[in-house]
């Protein structure tokens, strides 16, 4: 008697095709499963890199906004008394040989958020028996300035009147006094010194004039004399002495 064939259940062993498309479905699962975002970790280190170089940049920029809003280097100097007053520029007055010394006073002096401000005069006098008296004057300008740079108006300036915005005759280095420092030679009758030292500027600026005697005699004897003494640059070497002087005694340490 044919009998229909028995239908065998899942246990019976696959044949070679069968192990071989299994195989493959495998393969492809595992292939698949190679492509995985990377383990968190990683992403955490990347992560705080960024923090970390955020930050750092963060801070560069409060530094550089703090150094801004710091301003130059004032290297002490604060305004005080009347840089025309008591011996500050004795080392001038004494190469002039005066006789008579007038400092005007009180001097004009502006104190604000970004720039402090202090001018001053000195008028002397200095005799010369049966002659002329010749007169000097002696002004003293110091900048204090809290929030920029002065140094390219500094050097942009060099060579020039700042009076009248013509060329001085002449103008020479100083070195060894402050950042930078020259000596003009603006006319016949001045000679002014400046120096620039972080923020802070100083003029001292000499001119000069001659007074005829009041002996009409003397005085027709002295007619075509120049108007102002001779060789004014002879007291430069003065001038950077009251200079140091002067700055010195608006220093604070």
């Amino acid at each position: 008697m044919i009998t229909e064939p028995e239908l065998t259940g899942g246990s019976e062993e696959p044949g070679p095709d069968v192990i071989a498309d299994n195989a493959d479905d495998t393969r492809g699962t595992r292939g698949r499963s190679r492509f995985r975002f990377p383990p968190r970790r990683h992403w955490t280190w990347g992560l705080g890199g960024l923090a970390v170089a955020s930050a750092l940049w963060t801070a560069g920029l409060h530094l550089y906004d703090d150094h801004r809003r710091a301003g130059p280097d004032l290297h002490g100097y604060t305004l005080g008394a009347s840089p025309c007053a008591g011996d500050g520029l004795a080392a001038l007055t004494t190469a002039l040989k005066a006789t008579d010394t007038e400092a005007v006073t009180p001097a004009a002096a502006h104190l604000g958020p970004a720039l402090d401000q202090i001018h001053c005069t000195l008028s002397v006098g200095a005799r010369t028996p049966g002659a002329v008296t010749s007169r000097y004057q002696v002004f003293v300008t110091i900048d204090l300035h809290k929030r920029t740079d002065p140094r390219a108006e500094f050097e942009d300036q060099r060579g020039l009147d700042t009076g009248d915005l013509t060329p001085a005759e002449h103008d020479t280095a100083v070195p060894g006094l402050g950042d930078e420092a020259y000596l003009l030679t603006i006319s016949t009758q001045t000679e002014e010194l400046r120096v620039l030292h972080g923020g802070a500027v100083f003029s001292l600026t000499l001119t000069g004039f001659n007074d005829l005697a009041p002996d009409p005699a003397v005085a027709n004897s002295l007619r075509g004399r120049p108007a102002s003494p001779d060789d004014l640059n002879r007291y430069r070497g003065a001038l950077v002495a009251a200079m140091r002087d002067v700055m010195k005694a608006q220093q604070r340490h």
